[in-house]
């Protein structure tokens, strides 16, 4: 049994990683100041985690739910790349003051390593079909720069302190839980609402849009590969 903390457990993809967690037995609590995440979808898990209401922004709030852990998966975000634009300063504070409060008080409580949800907003709009760790990030929108940042902050953790971490850049995450009545949802959601409602989906521009889709299940199934995976 480990000792973990997910950040942002009460969202949409921190909740499966809560919930995979709980089932593999470890000792799993949860830090979430439910501004995107809902305490329904932890329903099934409730009585199974502690839940910290908290923002990872907080320094008394971090501190208080790193404590005597080992693995923290960091998914606490504002997630939206419309939203970056809108309000730049809050998505900052979110993606980038919360990472390295994160990593600060994960260092000095002597936490094993950190699993940071990263984002394939890094890349940019590349037309080739691979990407690559080694390509130069091309960063577009100011949600981008954070996530990229809060890579760089990783990196310099683990080099200043010896604090493991692992960034996984998700790609478009679909699944249970996805909040279609987000003003910023994303298009699987918004399409299987539509249809389940006999509605017609409603399709922007010419339709010759493309995007990579990965469903939660295998972000949760990474995420704790990359907990364990050798240095």
């Amino acid at each position: 049994m480990v000792n973990v903390l997910v950040t942002g457990g009460a969202g949409f993809i921190g909740s499966h990683i809560a919930t995979a967690l709980v089932e593999r037995g470890d000792k799993v609590r949860i830090l979430d100041n439910l501004c995107a995440g809902f305490m329904k979808n932890l329903e099934h898990i409730r009585d199974d985690v502690e839940f910290i209401e908290g923002d990872v922004a907080d320094v008394a709030a971090v501190q208080r739910a790193v404590q005597g852990v080992e693995l923290v998966f960091h998914q606490a975000a504002l997630a939206s790349v419309p939203l970056s634009l809108d309000k730049p300063l809050e998505v900052n504070q979110a993606c980038v003051t919360g990472t390295v409060n994160v990593l600060d008080q994960a260092a000095k409580a002597g936490v094993r390593r950190v699993v940071y949800a990263a984002s394939s907003a890094a890349y940019g709009n590349r037309l080739s079909a691979a990407k690559r760790e080694s390509d130069a990030p091309q960063v577009l929108s100011p949600y981008a720069a954070a996530k990229l940042a809060g890579e760089l902050y990783c990196q310099a953790f683990f080099h200043s302190f010896g604090l493991e971490t692992v960034g996984l850049r998700y790609f478009n995450v679909f699944g249970p839980r996805q909040d279609p009545n987000s003003a910023y949802s994303a298009v699987i959601p918004l399409f299987v609402t539509a249809i389940l409602g006999d509605r017609r989906p409603v399709v922007y521009g010419d339709g010759g849009q493309s995007r990579d889709f990965i469903f939660v299940g295998n972000v949760v199934q990474g995420n704790l590969l990359a907990a364990e995976a050798p240095d």
